[in-house]
């Protein structure tokens, strides 16, 4: 079996305690406290030697997944956060622990991973090209058409471009480019469509943000098309400011400029 899809949560269960006069005999799976399993999508695997699951508590554990999955929000369902809940088994008899990793890491990138983020960077930016009709011929500078070769042009000193990643695979992109006097551009923000309303677009900038500040910089510069309303307010919310806008020979929109001050 191969999977053909890389996950973004993995999940870990334990058995805390046991409803009933705390005895595991009342578990007929034999669960026992500290019996421990892990798991990503697929149905836990035991670490210490452990039984499995029975199926009516795989259907609970299903469900809670599912809306793990799809960023929903466990605390509707009286859960107190989305990373550490419990839940009994549907009989009561065993009460189980399970604590949700997000498996996503940003990390500094080099030349040698310029074609996969690359490639990141056109497929995000197309779902803006087609949005706003942009085509190679009316547009052929924006983003979703950036090539190897300009992106390669970009890597200097002061350039400093990062990946969101699961292990090897790169899902979101971001770059900060110091332009002197405390002053970095942030460019290129990307998150692969099936990648999207996880908050990843968030985690990117604010890790720009703590970066430019470790970096010993003070203020943060964007270029975004400025007729995209939800993305102009999308930076505003994470306190981007909107400065001026510019109309440039050769591009069909207008070029809206913001910046986010650390001071």
């Amino acid at each position: 079996m191969k999977k053909f899809i890389t996950e973004n949560k993995s999940f870990t269960i334990t058995v805390i305690d046991h409803a009933k006069d705390g005895k595991p005999l009342h578990c007929r799976n034999g669960h026992e406290i500290g019996d421990t399993y892990t798991c990503e999508y697929g149905c836990p695997m035991p670490t210490n030697g452990c039984g499995g699951f029975c199926s009516k508590t795989m259907t609970n554990l299903y469900r809670l997944k599912e809306i793990v999955y799809a960023n929903g929000d466990l605390r509707i369902l009286g859960f107190p956060n989305n990373h550490d809940i419990e839940f009994f088994c549907p009989d009561g008899a065993v009460k189980f622990r399970m604590q949700i990793h997000d498996l996503a890491g940003i990390h500094p990138l080099t030349a040698e991973h310029l074609p996969q983020y690359a490639e990141v960077i056109r497929r995000s930016f197309a779902t803006v090209a087609k949005d706003f009709g942009l085509t190679r011929e009316n547009c052929p500078d924006h983003t979703s058409f950036v090539t190897d070769e300009r992106l390669a042009s970009k890597v200097k000193d002061g350039y400093f471009p990062f990946g969101l990643c699961v292990g090897e695979t790169i899902f979101g992109f971001a770059s900060l480019t110091d332009m002197s006097d405390g002053v970095f551009e942030m460019n290129d923000v990307s998150v692969l469509p099936e990648w999207r309303h996880y908050g990843y677009g968030k985690k990117m900038i604010d890790f720009c943000k703590e970066k430019v500040k470790e970096l010993g910089g003070s203020k943060i510069t964007i270029g975004i098309v400025d007729e995209n309303a939800v993305l102009k307010d999308w930076y505003a919310a994470n306190g981007f400011v909107h400065k001026e806008t510019k109309n440039f020979d050769g591009l069909p929109f207008t070029v809206g400029f913001m910046e986010w001050s650390a001071i």
